[in-house]
Formats: structure tokens, C-alpha cells, sequence
């Protein structure tokens, strides 16, 4: 029975689990492939209606119906033969052909999924004689991989007798075959085909079968790279590009895409050495207060939703753009990198053919003994000589009555009588041996679980392909929270005329999230900590209370029993606290490509994305948070209570919606006049995303009735801890965005005799954040680039040396936040002021007319070279960029009403550095072994930035390198207070005040030490950094290995901060080396506890050079093992591969140059945890 309940106009209704709808969802999935199949096998059934039809006629017409290809070794035998005059209804196929061909002297053969058409047997003699006219035959033959399915659209280069390329060439068609005139036997010719090896041969009439072989390495180069607006020859681009092909990006497990990338891609970094999520960055930074975050391209547009939607099992291969050549197309915000990924799509003329894999991946639990958490002894002995020294007293007797920790609670109760000495110190003895990481170890953390799984189908015929796959994914972390997404996707491309096509796509995601257990970092009792002896569990495994927020022997005595339960499980409470997402995302494309004339196309891209995201976060009436929310505000009247915020759960409900549009209108021009290629495209797109966004609170909630209690949110009540005034949260709010962008674009490139590449691109945008007026709204950026293939020059005679191609680019790209707007915009909270009890509104953003885009300028310059036999190839790249215009926080005039600071274009900064790729095949026999390095150096500097600075403590943060403003150094650097030694006599942290070894804290890290007196270490980015990439395979088995490492760039480890131990629970494991004694201070450098708080002084210690560590390391990214099953035997019964496979990842440090033990990547603090090693199991089979 389905139970609706309604209050205030807001409709609860019990809402079903949403598995069955996604059952649904694959059986409509599983439905569709069926019909697919089907529609291929009815494929094989043919029906004629000929009448002196041309045998060539006839056969194409069976091609087309049946999705078979036809091989002619002879093509006279068929432009000879009698016209045919046959009607079939639904016929097989092998009665079709005895019928059409025998009679004719002809035979056939099936081959896999080709027929071979031949002369018969009887009259091959007599055939051999009548054809043989050598000086009037073409150049013929055949394209196909090892499997024997043809190579539709593999290139055959003509080579002069320099081995050169010429301008005469020819590609095949939709059955593999190709044609060559007036070309004489014994000419050499070049067969090239994307992602296979090339081969040269020497040209014959009747070339047969050409066979083409997946590269020898798994990781050749990718000859064709993607810009999300066309796709182009590497050779021919003069721009930066990186590729990913799909066996690279296959080397790793996961369920997303973008953290795969900085082992794998040149040019990209993680850096994680900043507060906050983790910076991908591709060529260092571009701007310093604006958005770093890359530009992320999914089959021709930029993706507005959430990247970790898209299943990474459908990525054909991936392209990021560099330079400004390569980016500038994308303009406004190309200047952080474009990442552009191309999805999986069907072919045309192929049979039906299946896909799956599958994996399970175990994480191993975190180590939390790599928390630097102060051992429990050392702990309580600070907390007993802070207790006799009196510390703990204001707190004890303070009115809001603050928590105290359990070994104060103890001693206080000692002190005053209600347990003896005795009875406290043995519990408090007791509490010395415990852990309380021990008891997370235990009781919380367990080994994650992820599963992932992903059929796909695919296939074509002569005017359509197709593609289908589903994909889902369960997976479940160290904690138990779950995380289950679910993709659907179908793509089709259909030719209704020889030179229409029109394709159509559509992804759907749906993914669901549900909290589990609480962590070591989801626990508190009092600022966001908590005591090293906390327990959480008894002997037993039950959960016990802990101490938390306030003083418990206050608390606990309260209301004579009647407020409800105020102790803290943390144990359990994760149970009646939890949190459900749901994000549906629908994205739907459709292109048109007409072909108005040879070589020039007008393609209409449309893209629409829809994305609904909710939230639920409950805690129910048995959680801690409910119960004392409600007490906090219970009113105690004559020994009654009075709930001001009714009994039952606190549910907060949130929805978001995206709904994005993209329209692109482009005419492509391609095509070769003698020596001289021209391509270029020119167009125009508007985008546009809108958001909402609405949440509410409801106190109150019984979920068995859906129904919630009445609240007051405009009166002021007495808080029962403190008894000052506090309004209840109203938790409501409505939010509403709208983006829009326009812009037009150009891109034009000619290549001359296969030697000289000229390019240019032109883009202008415009949007909607910059106000009305069009100067603001409007920005320009462009780019050119040159390409001299020197390999390709009749004076060129390195012969070890056969391809050398030099580059170099200029442009401009920009960037632009849009969260940043030059209008007003007005918030409107949805509660009163507390002071006057009226609604109120205030400005969000503030009228800012000088906000320009940020521009970035690039120059680079580029070497691409292979030797003989592909043995060594790569490129080196040079690159100088310079950021204008960029986004920081400038002062305002105080007197106009407005914020002290506002985000200006107030900066402007340098980069310049280098890339370099190495791919070699170091041995390629049986055993084969090849290698990838990947290395990039990069150094950025400022170069203005209208921001006074000159104190020092503006330039040290001991959390978060803050942006530095010096001009001349990295935008991100470490500088630190010089460290002065230990005091000998007390232990005491020593710096330098005018050159001079002080203790004067407060003017060390106040007006007393200038930006000039710290010391400056480096970048807090890495500034060197890359991947070595091995693959190994001998017969059936491969191994790869991926090492990744970061240089020249310096953290601060964290250490003891008094001030935190005594007041913040917050006690650092180096508190066991401090200073104790005179001599100590040879040995360490940690200074002595001296029981008292001071501000200044652990400012400047833990602001000090003593600190600062450098993040130079190696680490050991994965390895992937895998085994292909030999299918010689299997094929007939639809196996037409097999492989299973091992990976681990995320394996840890193999070297670092800090000597404390930390990894760099995850620091070193009282709450950070490492992520763990993971280690898969794996099996793809293609049908």
C-alpha cells in the first residue's frame, strides 16, 4: 500500500527502493541488443529481384544485405561475366550465390566473414591466358587484420625511390579493397592504418590479402588525435598534443577517468601538497585565484555534470590539448589544458560482436599507524600536570559549561571527594594502554569491495553501426558506505544517402550513495578532536558513550532524567545518521554531416544534458545529533519540559538540477590538390546550463507516518547549556543560475608537398557574466603554428633517423570562473535577524565593471622524431606562457559600502618548461619489451600582482602555501621563519629578530620580520615530474608496471603545537623527542613543553625552516598482469578471445628524499590517512 502524507503543502511519499527501476532499465537494454542480433542474423537471408543486372551490381546488392564482404582476386572474372536475371524471396545465402555464381564458371569460399569469389577449378588454365595483359592492370588487393575483417578506410602511400611519401595515394573502401593506376610493378608502397602496424611492400597487380598487425607495443603513438572539433593526422598538426590510447588506459582499474591520467599522460600532474581536493593540472598553472580544473571534452562538447558519471569502460582514447594551437579552439576555457575523451562507436560492415569484463577489487584497510597521533601515556601525563598547575579550573567552572575529557572528569571528581584517589588513578592507569586507533582499526575499518561489470555490443552494415553496452558498478569502501552507479548507452550512425550521415547517442547514469560507519575522521569530542585514549567499544565489542560537546556531569543531571538520552556512541550512531544520494544524469547528442562536395562538409552537433541530482541526509530520533538539538532547545518549566523543536528525526532533503544545451553549426573542408592539402572549418555554438537548487529542513520527522511538527523560526530561545538567545535553523533555501555562452570560431591549416604545415584558428566568446555591455562580454583569442617536416626533404639522408618533424605555435586561450560575475546579484536568506525579528537581503556579488576575462599566452616550440623500425620515437617540446589579466583579491575603498577586498584582474604571471616523451621497443621477438617515459619540467613566476604585502606571517601558513605575490617567485611557494636552534638552557624555540638569534615571538611572526627576513625554499608544487611506463609479454602473457615521480618541490610537515594540545585535544607524536634536559638540543629539535599557551610562539615553530621537508619521491603506481587464453580452438564456439587479468595499485613510495617517513602526496597531520594499496581480479571476453 502506498502511504502519502502531506504538511504545509510538501508531499512525502514513501519511496520505493530504486533497484527495480534500474532492473528495468537493463532489461529494456538486454531487449534492444536481442533485436540488434536478430536484425543481424535475418542479415544472412537474402532477396533478389534482377533483370539483366550486372554481376558487380548483384553482388553489391548481397553485400548489403547480408553484411558480408566480398573478395575478388580477380576483378575481370566478374566484369566479364553474364548479366543476371534471378528473383529470391528470403533465400539463404549459399542458395543465392550456387545459383548466381556457378552457373557463371565461378566458385566461392567463406572466409570468417568474407567470400572469396574465384574462377572454378576446370577453367583456371584457359582464365590464366585470356587475362594476362600486364601493361592495361591496376594495383589491387586487399586490407584486413589478423582476423581477417576488413580496414576500412587504411591508407596507401606511394613512395619515390627515396622511400618518401608522394601525393599519390588512395584509402580503401567499405570491403577493405583499394585500387592503384598507371603505377607500375615493384613501386613501393606504405600501408598505414590507425593503431596498426604500417607496412611496406612492393607493389604487384594482384596483391591479395595485405595483413596490418596491432603495434608490436602496446603503447605506439596514436597517429590521430582528437580536438572535439575534428579529428586530424598527428603528422599534419602543428599543435601540442598528448594521446592515451585504450590499451595505456585500460593498464589501471577503476571506476572513473580522470585518475588515471597523470601516470599515463605527458604533461599532467596531481598536486596534492595544497588544502582542499587534489589539482589536476596540465602544464603547470595558468591563473592564480581563478578555476585551475582542465576543460573536460566527452564526443565533441564540454561535460557540465559530474566527470565520475561517465563509465570509463566506453573511453576509446583520450587527447589533451596543450598549447594554445592545440587548445585556442575552445577559447574562453581552454587555458588550464583541454582534456578531450572519444567514446567507443560501431563499425560499418562488421558482424555482431560482444564485449564484457568484469573485476573485483579489494582495498586493503588504512594504516592508521601512520597517524601521528600522541601516544595516550605521554597524553594524560600533559593532562595531570595541567591539572595541577590549575589550567583545566576556568573551564570546569565556566557557565556554558564546556566538555571536559574524561581524565579531567576523573581527577576533578577526585578532588572533590565523589571517588577516592585510588579509585581515579587506577581508571585512569587503565586508560594509559588504550588507542583509540586500535579501536577504529578494529571496529570500523574494513577491507573495501568494488565490483564492476560491462557487456557491450556492437556491429554494422553497409549503411548503419551501432553500439550498445551497459555497465554497473557496486562498490563499498573501507567504512561500508556504498557507492552503486548503473550506465546506459546506445550510439548509432546511419547513411541513408552516399554522402548523409546522421548520428545519435544517448548516456544514461544513474548512481546511488549511502553513508556508512563513522571514521577517524568523522568522530569529535571537542573541536574536531579528540583524546589519543578514546574508546568507542568495550572488551566486548559494545558500544560505549563518549564524552562530547559539553561537560557530562553537567549534562547528565539536567532535567532529573526527563531530557532525552545525551550520550554520544559513536560505535552506533552511524546507524540512526545517514545519508542517501541519488544522481540521474540523461545525455543526448545528434549530429548531421552532409557532404555538399568533395572534400567540404557541414556538420549541425546537438548536445542535451539533463542532470538531477538529491539528497537525503537523516537523523533519525535515536541519533545523537537529534536528541541534542532537541534538548539544546527543550525548555525546563515547573520540572516540565517544553520541546521548542518536536520530538522524532531531522531530515534535510536537497535537489539540483542541470539542464544544459549545446548547438554547434561547422563546415569542414578537407581535400588534396596535387602537392597541396587544405583543411579548415569554421562555425559557430551557443551553450547555455541552468541550475536550480532547493533544500529544507524538517524537525519532526516519524518516518512510518511521513509527517513532521510544527516549528517557530522567527522567536529567540534560551539555549539550555549557555542560556543565551539562538533561533532555531530554518535550513531552507532556493537557488538559481543561468550561464550562457556564444561564440564563433575558424580553423584552417595547409600542408604542402607533405613537407610545410602552415595553421591558424580564430575564436571569439561571449557570456553573460560580464554584464551588458559587449566590449566586456566579447573576447578574442587566436593562434598560429608552423610544421616543417624535414624528413620528408630530397637532401634529408639520415637513415637511422627516418621521421623528423619540427614545430612551433603561438596563441592565445582564456580561462574564466563562473562563479565570478561583474553584475550585482542579491542573496535573499530565508530566515529574520536576530536582533530585529524582520527578513532581510544582502549582496552577493557587487557591480564589478572592470572584470575581464584571464588571458594566457603560449609559445611552444616542438621536435617529433622515430627511428628506424619505430625503436626509439617521441618528442621534445620547449614551451613560455604568460598569464595576463588574472583573477585575485584587490582592496576597495571603504567609504563605497562595499567588502574591504573584491575579486579584481590584478596579477599576471610566467611559466616556461619542457615536455618529453620517450617510447622505445626495446625487444620485440617472443619476448617483447617495451617502454614509455614520460618526464616535464615546469617553473612558474609572478610577474605583477597590485597587492601590497611586506609582513612575513602573510607569506607562512602552516596548513596551505598561500599565493606568495612576490614578484619573481613561483605563485606557490614555501617560505619559513629562520630557525634559530633550541635554547640550551630551556629547550625553548629560537628564531631571528634583526639578525639577531630571539625568543620575541610575538615580533618574529609580527610587524618585526619583513617578506625579505624569511627563508624561501622553492615551489610547494612539483616542478619535475613524470612516469616510466614498462610492458613486458612473452607468448600469451603481459605484464606492465607504472611508475610515476614528483621533484623540486617542498611541503611542511606539521609537529607539536602546545597551543592545540592544551586547547584543541590536537597532541603531535613528536611530543616523545621534545626537549628535556640541556644536551637535548643536539639530538632534536623539538622544543620543550612548557605548560603554558602562547600563540605567537607556536606560530613561529611550527613556521619554521626546521619543518620544511623536501617532497622529492618514486612511487610505484600499479602493475597489471594478464593472461590471453589461445582461442584457435574456441572461435568456432563464439570465443573469439579471452583474457584474465591481475592489477594492483596505488602500491606506495619506492623513494623519498625526506627522512621522517612521509609521503608527500597525503602529508603528515593528525587526521590524514594515506589511501591504501587495492589489488583486482579481472576477465574480458570479446563474442
Amino acid at each position: 500500500m502506498q502511504i502519502n502524507a502531506y504538511y504545509k503543502g510538501v508531499q512525502f511519499r514513501r519511496v520505493p527502493f530504486k533497484i527495480p527501476l534500474i532492473m528495468k532499465l537493463i532489461m529494456v537494454m538486454m531487449t534492444m541488443l536481442l533485436v540488434q542480433v536478430q536484425a543481424g542474423v535475418l542479415a544472412q537471408q537474402v532477396s533478389l529481384n534482377e533483370k539483366n543486372t550486372s554481376l558487380q551490381k548483384v553482388i553489391d546488392n548481397i553485400r548489403k544485405q547480408s553484411g558480408y564482404d566480398f573478395l575478388v582476386l580477380d576483378y575481370q572474372l566478374v566484369s566479364r561475366a553474364t548479366p543476371v536475371t534471378i528473383q529470391l524471396n528470403k533465400a539463404t545465402l549459399k542458395d543465392a550465390l550456387d545459383k548466381i555464381l556457378l552457373p557463371r564458371g565461378l566458385d566461392y569460399t567463406l572466409r570468417d566473414r568474407s567470400i572469396v569469389i574465384k574462377e572454378r577449378d576446370v577453367l583456371a588454365e584457359s582464365s590464366s591466358v585470356e587475362i594476362e595483359a600486364p601493361q592495361q592492370q591496376s594495383i589491387r588487393g586487399r586490407v584486413t587484420n589478423d582476423k581477417g575483417e576488413p580496414l576500412i578506410g587504411a591508407t596507401i602511400y606511394v613512395l619515390d625511390d627515396n622511400d618518401k611519401r608522394t601525393s599519390v595515394q588512395t584509402v580503401t573502401d567499405e570491403a577493405g579493397n583499394f585500387q592503384l593506376s598507371n603505377i607500375s610493378e615493384g613501386t613501393q608502397l606504405d600501408i598505414t592504418y590507425l593503431g596498426y602496424s604500417s607496412q611496406r611492400l612492393s607493389a604487384i597487380y594482384q596483391m591479395g590479402s595485405v595483413v596490418l598487425f596491432p603495434f608490436t607495443a602496446e603503447m605506439d603513438e596514436v597517429e590521430i588525435v582528437s580536438t572535439g572539433y575534428q579529428k586530424i593526422p598527428k603528422e599534419r598538426a602543428t599543435g601540442s598534443f598528448s594521446t592515451v590510447s585504450n590499451e595505456l588506459f585500460n593498464q589501471q582499474v577503476g571506476t572513473d577517468i580522470l585518475s588515471r591520467l597523470p601516470v599515463i599522460a605527458n604533461s599532467m600532474v596531481m598536486d596534492n601538497g595544497r588544502q582542499g581536493a587534489p589539482q589536476m593540472m596540465i602544464r603547470g598553472l595558468s591563473t592564480i585565484s581563478g578555476q585551475k580544473d582542465p576543460l573536460v571534452i566527452v564526443d565533441n562538447f564540454p561535460y557540465d555534470g559530474d566527470i565520475n558519471n561517465i563509465n570509463p569502460n566506453i573511453v576509446e582514447n583520450i587527447t589533451i590539448l596543450k598549447d594554445a594551437s592545440a587548445s585556442s579552439i575552445w577559447g574562453a576555457r581552454a587555458a588550464n589544458g583541454v582534456i578531450v575523451i572519444t567514446t567507443k562507436t560501431g563499425n560499418f560492415n562488421r558482424p555482431i560482436s560482444l564485449d564484457f569484463n568484469s573485476n573485483l577489487t579489494i582495498g586493503a584497510k588504512p594504516d592508521l599507524g601512520y597517524i601521528r597521533q600522541m601516544s595516550s601515556r605521554d597524553y594524560i601525563d600533559v593532562e595531570q600536570e595541567l591539572f595541577n598547575r590549575g589550567y583545566y579550573d576556568s573551564d570546569i567552572n565556566s557557565p556554558s559549561h564546556p566538555i571536559i575529557s574524561p581524565v579531567i572528569d576523573l581527577l576533578e571528581k577526585a578532588r572533590t571527594g565523589a571517588l577516592t584517589q585510588e579509585q581515579a588513578q587506577k581508571q585512569i592507569d587503565a586508560l594509559r594502554n588504550v588507542d583509540a586507533r586500535d579501536q577504529f582499526n578494529q571496529y570500523t575499518y574494513k577491507p573495501s569491495v568494488n565490483q564492476q561489470y560491462f557487456l557491450s555490443a556492437q556491429g554494422g552494415a553497409h549503411k548503419f553501426s551501432w553500439t550498445s553496452s551497459v555497465g554497473y558498478d557496486n562498490n563499498k569502501d573501507n567504512l561500508g558506505s556504498t557507492y552503486q552507479r548503473i550506465n546506459l548507452r546506445f550510439q548509432n550512425i546511419y547513411r541513408p544517402i552516399e554522402r548523409l550521415s546522421l548520428s545519435t547517442g544517448l548516456y544514461y547514469t544513474q548512481n546511488q550513495n549511502k553513508s556508512g560507519r563513522y571514521g577517524y575522521n568523522n568522530v569529535y569530542m571537542k573541536g574536531g578532536s579528540f583524546v589519543p585514549y578514546m574508546q568507542i567499544a568495550d572488551a566486548n565489542g559494545n558500544a560505549i558513550p563518549v564524552a562530547r560537546d559539553y561537560n557530562q556531569s553537567y549534562v547528565q543531571n539536567l532535567g532529573d532524567g526527563k531530557l532525552l538520552d545525551w550520550n554520544y556512541y559513536p560505535l552506533t550512531d552511524w546507524l540512526y545518521q545517514t545519508s542517501n544520494g541519488r544522481v540521474s544524469d540523461i545525455l543526448a547528442t545528434t549530429t548531421i554531416d552532409y557532404q555538399i562536395i568533395k572534400g567540404l562538409n557541414a556538420i549541425v552537433n546537438y548536445q542535451y544534458e539533463r542532470q538531477v541530482g538529491t539528497n537525503t541526509s537523516l537523523a533519525d530520533e535515536n541519533s545523537y545529533m537529534a536528541r541534542d538539538y532537541i534538548n539544546r532547545f527543550s525548555q525546563i518549566v515547573n520540572g516540565n519540559i517544553i520541546y521548542i523543536v518536536p520530538n522524532g528525526g531531522i531530515l534535510d532533503n536537497s535537489n539540483n538540477v542541470l539542464n544544459a544545451n549545446n548547438v554547434r553549426g561547422q563546415l569542414n573542408f578537407d581535400n588534396t590538390y596535387g602537392k597541396h592539402n587544405i583543411t579548415a572549418l569554421i562555425g559557430g555554438e551557443a551553450r547555455s546550463a541552468h541550475t536550480q537548487s532547493n533544500q529544507a529542513r524538517f524537525y519532526g520527522y516519524n518516518p512510518n507516518t511521513l509527517t513532521t511538527g510544527n516549528v517557530d523560526y522567527t522567536k529567540t530561545y534560551p539555549n539550555l547549556i549557555h542560556g543565551g538567545a539562538d533561533l532555531v535553523y530554518r535550513g531552507q533555501h532556493l537557488g538559481e543560475t543561468s550561464t550562457r555562452f556564444i561564440s564563433y570560431f575558424a580553423n584552417a591549416a595547409y600542408t604542402f608537398d607533405n613537407r610545410y604545415v602552415l595553421s591558424a584558428s580564430a575564436r571569439r566568446d561571449a557570456s553573460n557574466l560580464f554584464g551588458l555591455k559587449t566590449n566586456d562580454q566579447w573576447n578574442p583569442f587566436w593562434s598560429a603554428g608552423l610544421a616543417w617536416k624535414l624528413s620528408n626533404e630530397k637532401f634529408y639522408k639520415v637513415d637511422f633517423l627516418p621521421y623528423l618533424n619540427l614545430k612551433a605555435t603561438y596563441g592565445f586561450s582564456g580561462n574564466i570562473d563562473p562563479a565570478m560575475v561583474a553584475v550585482n546579484t542579491i542573496w535573499y536568506p530565508n530566515n529574520v535577524n536576530i536582533f530585529t525579528g524582520a527578513a532581510y537581503a544582502q549582496f552577493n556579488n557587487y557591480y564589478n565593471p572592470l572584470l575581464k576575462w584571464e588571458t594566457s599566452k603560449m609559445l611552444n616550440l616542438a621536435v617529433d622524431f622515430r627511428l628506424r623500425n619505430d625503436r626509439l620515437s617521441g618528442s621534445i617540446e620547449y614551451y613560455k606562457k604568460k598569464g595576463i589579466n588574472l583573477f585575485g583579491m584587490a582592496p576597495m575603498d571603504y567609504t563605497t559600502g562595499v567588502p574591504p577586498t573584491m575579486m579584481r584582474n590584478v596579477a599576471s604571471m610566467k611559466g616556461n618548461g619542457w615536455d618529453v616523451q620517450l617510447k622505445s621497443i626495446n625487444i620485440d621477438r617472443a619476448f617483447k619489451w617495451s617502454t614509455i617515459l614520460n618526464f616535464s619540467l615546469y617553473k612558474d613566476k609572478i610577474v605583477s600582482y597590485r597587492i601590497e604585502r611586506t609582513l612575513a606571517q602573510q607569506y607562512v601558513n602552516v596548513s596551505s602555501p598561500p599565493i606568495s605575490g612576490i614578484e619573481g617567485n613561483p605563485v606557490y611557494a614555501i617560505y619559513a621563519y629562520k630557525w634559530g636552534g633550541l635554547d640550551p638552557n630551556t629547550g625553548e624555540a629560537q628564531g631571528y629578530l634583526n639578525g639577531e638569534v630571539s625568543k620575541n615571538y610575538s615580533s618574529i611572526v609580527g610587524t618585526g620580520t619583513k617578506v625579505e627576513d624569511l627563508e624561501y625554499f622553492g615551489s610547494s608544487i612539483p616542478t619535475k615530474f613524470g612516469s616510466l611506463i614498462n610492458a613486458v609479454s612473452y607468448k600469451n602473457i603481459s605484464l606492465q608496471v607504472g611508475v610515476s615521480y614528483k621533484f623540486g618541490y617542498w611541503f611542511r610537515r606539521n609537529s607539536i603545537n602546545y597551543t592545540n594540545l592544551f586547547y584543541n585535544w590536537q597532541g603531535h607524536s613528536d611530543y616523545a623527542l621534545r626537549w628535556q634536559k640541556p644536551g637535548d638540543e643536539t639530538q632534536t629539535n623539538i622544543p620543550v613543553n612548557p605548560y603554558t599557551t602562547d600563540l605567537n610562539r607556536d606560530a613561529f615553530y611550527n613556521g619554521s625552516s626546521v619543518l620544511v621537508e623536501k617532497g622529492d619521491h618514486i612511487r610505484l603506481q600499479y602493475i597489471n598482469l594478464a593472461y590471453d587464453f589461445t582461442m584457435a580452438g574456441n572461435k568456432e564456439k563464439g570465443i573469439k578471445g579471452l583474457q584474465v587479468f591481475f592489477n594492483a595499485n596505488n602500491l606506495g613510495v619506492l623513494w623519498r628524499a625526506n627522512k621522517a617517513g612521509i609521503d608527500p602526496d597525503f602529508g603528515l597531520g593528525f587526521f590524514n590517512i594515506k589511501t591504501p594499496a587495492n589489488y583486482s581480479l579481472g576477465l574480458k571476453a570479446k563474442l
